[in-house]
């Protein structure tokens, strides 16, 4: 909407006048011209009103509406000059040049005639145009059908009643709207004329306006999608991460793709109850639950905050995971660790296949094996995140890098063994940044899940499951293992002090290496 032009009508009730015309930039700015604070925060209050109104109504659909209901909203433009002049008409050959050039306008007799903006100050140009003699004979005197400035002339006075009204109105109807936006205000400059004069009896003209009130305001379309990113700017400003975003998006998508269409208000209770019945049928009933309900829950919940819905429908799915039955440890055995090791280190590039692909194949099971990091936070790894700290090489698993669950660092000693399998040596020869491929978690989960094949075991996270079991077998301090693997402190008393590097090298030295 940039360099678009707005008309705002500020006064209030028994103040004068104080009309603006704007452009729309990086931002609208203006005088207020007064010093009195109290009509100052009344003019400011008004136009941003006013702009809001305008910039909801860039969301909203277009509408059709029937000729009365253009002749009802017209007569918004009649009774803003009546508010705006009608106790104080002024002189009457003010009233006379502004009539002038609405009917010249109207009839097609001039181009590119000053836009009407609610104040009959425009002797000048209408003198430029017509001379200075008897205006009817003048106006008469110009060709008529000529020439198309209803747009210069009433656009801005139409758009003021369609922002007022909320209508955004179908540019299909915008030349008929104009024409009558001007037959609206050439009527009331004739009335606001004769009221100058000393006449005050009532326009009977006035009364062919149908009621305003008759024409439904039309509110913004608000969409999930758009809900979506609303929700996002507060949650990321309170510290969400972006897996959550990405998680949450994957969700909403899902719902739109569902529904076929993207408008937040139509959704129902039913329509939720659809969506749960149509992703069990290809997702587990756990994964609904904690996949796509979270995302959802939580957008809609808080457009109700933010009274923006009155209800959130997605509070209609009621459902309970089934428990899942465990036959075997989270973690991997010792043969499974072995075996994926062994696949780790003997890893060949493939031909064409990205070399930091590769890297991720060959370095992030190792590097989870001996830190009981997440596969996410190895692979998101840049070269500077891994250097010596306090005499110690350390991994820096960094919010900066990535996405960490706890969005805070934390700092990691690197097991000797992977200094011995030549770590160091490839993050020294490693370009600057990420050291890996960005989007190999797949790839990395599809080169273990070859190598372990039993579907009861997460081939990327059972390395932190495998990481807590040898450090309780191994009777390590358990407040030091969880500030390893980003545990939070299970009570306040924990949380006193700090993990240091040194206490954290002496449980990273303590885990056995991998034969």
């Amino acid at each position: 909407m940039r360099g678009k032009r707005v008309l705002l009508s500020l006064g209030n009730a028994n103040e004068a006048p104080f009309i603006k015309t704007v452009t729309i930039g990086n931002d609208v700015a203006f005088s207020l011209e007064t010093d009195d604070r109290v009509v100052a925060e009344a003019r400011q209050a008004n136009a941003l009103d006013h702009l809001r109104r305008l910039f909801e109504l860039t969301e909203a659909d277009p509408v059709s509406l029937s000729h009365k209901d253009m002749v009802a909203l017209s007569g918004g433009t009649y009774l803003i000059y009546q508010e705006i002049h009608g106790d104080n008409p002024g002189e009457p050959s003010a009233w006379s040049y502004h009539k002038a050039l609405h009917r010249a306008a109207l009839e097609g007799r001039i181009q590119n005639p000053p836009p009407a903006t609610l104040m009959p100050n425009e002797a000048d140009a209408a003198r430029e145009l017509f001379g200075d003699g008897d205006l009817t004979e003048a106006v008469n005197a110009l060709p008529a059908d000529r020439h198309d400035a209803l747009e210069d002339r009433f656009g801005l006075l139409a758009d003021w009643v369609l922002i007022r009204q909320r209508i955004h109105l179908n540019p299909n109807d915008r030349r008929r709207f104009l024409r009558l936006v001007g037959m609206a205000s050439l009527d009331a400059g004739w009335q606001l004329r004769r009221n100058a004069e000393g006449d005050y009896t009532p326009d009977v003209r006035a009364l062919r306006f149908p009621s305003i009130e008759t024409v439904a305001a039309v509110k913004p379309k608000l969409t999930i999608t758009g809900l979506f990113d609303l929700w996002w700017q507060e949650a990321k400003a309170t510290g969400r991460s972006q897996k959550t975003h990405d998680t949450y998006k994957g969700a909403i998508d899902r719902l739109v793709k569902h529904l076929g269409h993207d408008d937040a208000r139509r959704v129902t209770e039913q329509d939720m109850l659809a969506f749960k019945d149509a992703r069990l049928k290809v997702v587990t009933a756990k994964s609904l639950k904690d996949g796509d309900l979270p995302g959802i829950r939580s957008v809609f919940g808080w457009a109700v905050d933010n009274r923006k819905l009155t209800k959130n429908p997605a509070d209609a799915i009621k459902i309970k995971a089934e428990k899942k039955k465990r036959t075997r440890s989270k973690g991997f055995t010792d043969d499974e660790a072995k075996a994926i090791f062994k696949a780790c280190i003997g890893y060949v590039r493939k031909p064409k296949e990205d070399a930091k692909t590769a890297a991720a194949k060959r370095w992030a099971p190792l590097i989870a094996a001996y830190t009981g990091c997440r596969i996410a936070e190895a692979l998101q790894l840049r070269r500077e995140d891994v250097r010596k700290e306090s005499g110690h090489f350390i991994f820096d698993l960094n919010p900066l890098a990535g996405s960490i669950k706890s969005g805070t660092y934390r700092l990691v000693p690197v097991h000797q063994h992977l200094i011995d399998l030549g770590l160091l040596g490839f993050v020294e020869n490693a370009d600057d940044g990420p050291l890996f491929a960005k989007g190999s978690y797949k790839r990395v989960l599809e080169f273990v899940r070859k190598v372990v094949t039993d579907e009861r075991v997460q081939p990327n996270h059972a390395w932190r499951h495998r990481f807590k079991t040898i450090s309780r077998n191994l009777g390590m301090d358990h407040r030091t293992v969880d500030c390893i693997q980003g545990h939070a402190a299970r009570t306040s008393g924990e949380d006193y002090g700090d993990v240091s590097i040194e206490a954290m090298v002496r449980v990273i030295n303590d885990i056995p290496r991998i034969s």
